[in-house]
């Protein structure tokens, strides 16, 4: 009898053990590969005469370019705008169809001369940038939070701290990071060369890009 009870349980372990199969790793997104993006100044804070002179400019649009270079989950990146005229390097990582990049390098992100509504010349350099996106099959809405240090003409020591979002839809242009060259705005929606193809965007580019 305790023979037959121990066949039942051991039985019992054995089927349960077989009826449960590994789960299999969830697959990483790709999103390796150039990007093109179409970018709205949704709001603005601080910055002293800047900001002041900025909020005006809430609504006002830029077009970038992103080249990601993916390494399983990690993510290389660069960002051109094209109307600001800053460029950045990003590092950051991709899962679940989200892709979250924080800056690294600024190496053009310096505004020389900005003149605010009173007159003032400030001069701006980004401290801090932050992209965030969720991707849905090779085009994405995002955010991007910028921090830039306000500076008087000729100082060294920033007079305040300026943080403009921006609110962006952009997609995949199906070619290379490494074959995309930085962007100059003269490719426009609707454009079509081989594999590259801009899709057209309900909400057409902009004409005089930029807030700065």
């Amino acid at each position: 009898m305790v023979r037959c009870q121990f066949v039942l349980v051991l039985s019992l372990l054995v089927s349960s053990c077989g009826s449960s199969s590994p789960s299999s790793p969830s697959e990483t997104p790709r999103v390796s590969g150039a990007w093109i993006g179409n970018s709205t100044l949704t709001s603005v804070s601080g910055g002293e005469c800047v900001g002041s002179t900025l909020a005006a400019a809430i609504g006002s649009r830029d077009i970038f370019s992103a080249r990601i270079q993916q390494t399983d989950n990690d993510l290389a990146a660069s960002l051109t705008y094209e109307g600001n005229r800053t460029s950045c390097v990003f590092r950051g990582n991709t899962n679940n169809q989200s892709v979250n990049l924080t800056m690294s390098s600024c190496p053009d992100g310096r505004i020389e001369t900005f003149v605010c509504s009173n007159g003032d010349v400030r001069r701006l350099e980004i401290a801090d940038s932050r992209v965030s996106v969720q991707n849905d099959n090779q085009t994405g809405r995002g955010t991007d939070t910028t921090t830039l240090n306000v500076y008087a003409a000729g100082s060294t020591t920033p007079l305040s701290t300026l943080t403009v979002t921006s609110r962006f839809l952009w997609n995949m242009l199906g070619i290379p990071h490494n074959d995309f060259h930085i962007f100059d705005g003269s490719i426009l929606p609707g454009y079509v060369d081989g594999t590259v193809i801009i899709p057209e965007d309900s909400t057409p580019f902009c004409t005089e890009c930029g807030w700065f």
